[in-house]
Formats: C-alpha cells, sequence, structure tokens
C-alpha cells in the first residue's frame, strides 16, 4: 500500500482547511504581544488577560478528555459499537504523558494573579451557549477531540518558542519573579501538587507566568509532539470520511472562535483605556471648575470684610 501524500492526510486537510484562518490569528498575536510587554506596559495584567480565555479553552476540552479516558479505563461498553470503542481506546491513548496544559496554565494564571490583580479575568466570556455546545459535541462526537488537540497543542508548539523569547526579554523584575503563588489546592486522592493532569512530574521553570509554554525533559517537547503525530496518524484507517470532516470543521470554527476572542479582547482594552482617559481628562477639569467657582467667591467675600 503507497503511502498517503502528505497533503491528503488529516494533519494535511486540517492545515490545508485553516491555512487562511491561522494566518489571520498569526497576525493578530504577533501584532498584539509587543502591546502587552515592555516597554509599552509595566506589568504583565494585559497579557494575563489575553492569556485567560484561552486558558478557559484548554481546560474545557482537557478536562472533557479526563473524563472520557477514565470513562475508558473503566472498560465500560454499554451502547457502544465496536468502531466507537475503537475510537474511544485510540482518543485514550492519543495524547502523550506530558502533554496536558491545564495545570500549567492555572499555575500561571494564579501567579499572574499575585502580579497584575484580579483584574486578570475581566476578559470576554467563551459564553455558556458556546461551552455547552462544544461539550456537548465532545461527549456525543469525541473523535472532534482531534481538532482541540490540533489546534491548540500544536500552536504551543509552533510558536511557544518564539513567545517564550519575546516573555524572557521583559526580564524577571516583570513578571514578578519574587513573588511566589501558593500551591494549588488539588484532592491528595487525584494527583500530588506536583503531578499534572496526565500523573506527569511537573518540575516548576523560572518562566512564572507563562510555564505553560515549556515542556518537562531535554528535548522540550519536540518528543511529544512526535509521539502526538506518530498516533494521531492512525486516524486514516480508524476514521470515517465523515468523522475527519467533523474534525475539520470544529478545527475551522475553533480558529474561528479564537480571532473572534482577541477582536473581543481589544474592543474591551479600548474601552477601559478611554474610560481611563476620559478619568484623567475629567478630574483636572473639575478641580479647575471647583477652583474657578471657588474664585467667583472672593468679591463677595470681600464686600462682606
Amino acid at each position: 500500500m503507497s503511502a498517503i501524500p502528505p497533503s491528503a492526510t488529516l494533519s494535511g486537510r486540517i492545515n490545508t482547511a485553516t491555512r487562511k484562518q491561522h494566518t489571520e490569528l498569526n497576525r493578530l498575536l504577533i501584532n498584539r504581544l509587543p502591546l502587552a510587554l515592555p516597554p509599552n506596559v509595566t506589568t504583565p495584567l494585559l497579557y494575563a488577560k489575553g492569556i485567560v480565555p484561552f486558558a478557559r479553552i484548554f481546560v474545557l476540552f482537557e478536562i472533557e478528555w479526563e473524563l472520557l479516558t477514565r470513562h475508558v479505563q473503566s472498560k465500560s461498553t454499554a451502547g457502544q459499537t465496536q468502531h466507537d470503542l475503537n475510537i474511544r481506546q485510540w482518543l485514550a491513548n492519543l495524547r502523550p504523558q506530558g502533554l496536558a496544559r491545564s495545570h500549567r496554565l492555572k499555575n500561571d494564571l494564579q501567579h499572574l494573579r499575585l502580579v497584575g490583580g484580579r483584574n486578570i479575568y475581566s476578559t470576554p466570556e467563551l459564553g455558556e451557549k458556546w461551552m455547552k455546545e462544544m461539550r456537548d459535541l465532545m461527549r456525543q462526537k469525541p473523535h472532534v477531540f482531534v481538532a482541540f488537540a490540533w489546534v491548540f497543542y500544536m500552536a504551543v508548539f509552533s510558536g511557544g518558542r518564539w513567545i517564550r523569547q519575546q516573555m524572557a526579554h521583559a526580564g524577571p523584575g516583570f513578571w514578578g519573579a519574587q513573588a511566589q503563588p501558593a500551591p494549588l489546592s488539588i484532592p491528595a486522592s487525584e494527583k500530588s501538587a506536583t503531578m499534572d493532569e496526565d500523573g506527569d512530574q511537573i518540575v516548576t521553570p523560572d518562566v512564572h507566568g507563562y510555564s505553560f509554554l515549556s515542556f518537562n525533559g531535554d528535548n522540550d517537547g519536540e518528543d511529544l509532539k512526535a509521539l502526538f503525530k506518530t498516533r494521531l496518524a492512525l486516524a486514516e484507517e480508524l476514521l470515517t470520511p465523515g468523522e475527519q470532516q467533523d474534525i475539520i470543521e470544529v478545527a475551522q470554527a475553533l480558529f474561528d472562535k479564537s480571532i473572534l476572542l482577541v477582536n473581543q479582547l481589544d474592543s474591551k482594552v479600548r474601552r477601559g483605556m478611554l474610560l481611563s482617559r476620559t478619568t484623567r481628562l475629567a478630574l483636572p477639569a473639575v478641580l479647575f471648575v471647583l477652583l474657578l467657582l471657588a474664585l467667583l467667591q472672593v468679591p463677595s467675600l470681600l464686600r462682606l470684610v
């Protein structure tokens, strides 16, 4: 059997179908990242606001993925066809240990909240309706986990190193390296404080606020990326054409959602800056009016003397 051309693989088809959106999202992020770093700002508040919505997406799909994995491990097969069982078993093993990002993102946000303030969560919401739709979709068509994994994990792999370099240039003072957040409260029965969602031991990196862009080990995630792609290749023979099309369409929808979130954050930041500027301008004006009123009272006061 001849090898499938790269452009005809599921990965290649996702890339082709999302190329325009991918390019647009990259442009938006590259243009905005410098605005969230020195010398344009003095705290990581704006950066944190940009991370929060995407952290929520990671948490959303990684929780659902973990639930599916536990269900597979329980060996419950009620109401499932052999095809369904094969897909679920494959998905339970698709994500290499150490790839999950939620634990690191939660630690990053906890640290950023100490440094940037609680306003980091004043960001565009994902929307309960959208979250419910995605949650229902993942439960009804679990193969769409591939879309979430491809869009968000590949984003960390593809742009993570470059973004980390930009972050590092800001210096440890900007990231509040001395502000140490308390450990996350995680039930001991589920995992230790040093383990991520996959049970992989976390080596705390010296990258406070953006540790989610780093991976354990000497390969900086390249081994995980290669293993993920190898396991994903099984999709060519396991998934039906309809299921592969579902994945492509969800990947497109996720890029659209990401672009929308960036634009919504733009609007929110602009409104905040306008309000702040208005307040700064209004305060001197109010003081001037009060001073003027006081001066107008002087002649009448003098007549009383």
